[in-house]
């Protein structure tokens, strides 16, 4: 099962342009991992009580930022994700 990055937005947050940007990023750079963005201004969206303000990314239902990350930050994700997958297929 690959990993899930939410990503949470609001149409009112101005980080948010950068977020969705770096979601178009994320599923460019790293097709393991499923990326899905959630607009908070949607009622139907399911809104986890760790998620407090925007942007916020969850990995795997854990708040990994709370705005916009670097560069770094993001393949850190991905390999400490890739070394997960590894260790469960074996």
């Amino acid at each position: 099962m690959k990993p899930i990055l939410k990503i949470f937005v609001a149409e009112t947050c101005p980080g948010c342009v950068e977020a969705l940007d770096t979601a178009a990023q994320i599923q460019q750079d790293f097709p393991n991992i499923v990326v899905q963005v959630v607009n908070m201004d949607n009622p139907s969206a399911t809104i986890p009580e760790e998620v407090f303000a925007t942007p916020t990314y969850m990995l795997n239902n854990r708040v990994v930022s709370l705005g916009n990350p670097g560069p770094a930050d993001i393949a850190q994700w991905a390999e400490d994700v890739s070394v997960v997958i590894a260790q469960v297929k074996h």
